[in-house]
């Protein structure tokens, strides 16, 4: 393989190419960015809010029911202005769920009155937007509500 060089220039087996080396490394280190920037898992931002939880009556029975939600922020100051609704499951399937808004009582405590219309465990789904748009769930797990009587 002979090649000859000359004016930026060179030839390789009598065909011609340009030397453009710093385009070249510009073009190959740009590609490497893009390529790069698309790969991998984003991390989700850390939890923006706290949500603790206490039930109304207890031990739950059949009927009418309170769940008061506080929300917080990572350094414990009440997050107020937000929208915060209950979905309620029986564990097993069939039955239908119930529903709850939440009212703000107080600043950053959360009131959801809804029934709980069978004896059983119950998952409850709270889910909550924040003022700022950030949203949350959480899971809560009711384990066997009684009859009431």
């Amino acid at each position: 393989m002979r090649m000859r060089a000359a004016r930026g220039r060179f030839t390789c087996r009598g065909v011609n190419f340009r030397r453009r080396r710093s385009l070249e490394c510009f073009g190959l280190a740009l590609l490497a960015a893009s390529l790069s920037s698309g790969c991998g898992r984003r991390h989700p931002a850390g939890p923006t809010a706290v949500l603790t939880w206490s039930l109304r009556p207890q031990p739950p029975i059949v009927g009418p029911a309170t769940l008061t939600v506080t929300l917080r922020d990572i350094h414990g100051v009440p997050i107020t202005g937000g929208r915060v609704r209950l979905e309620g499951h029986m564990t097993h399937a069939g039955m239908p769920p119930v529903f709850a808004d939440g009212v703000e009582r107080a600043p950053g405590v959360y009131e959801l009155s809804f029934a709980l219309t069978m004896r059983g465990d119950w998952a409850l789904l709270v889910s909550a937007t924040l003022a700022d748009g950030a949203r949350f769930e959480r899971r809560i797990d009711i384990a066997n509500v009684r009859p009431s009587g």
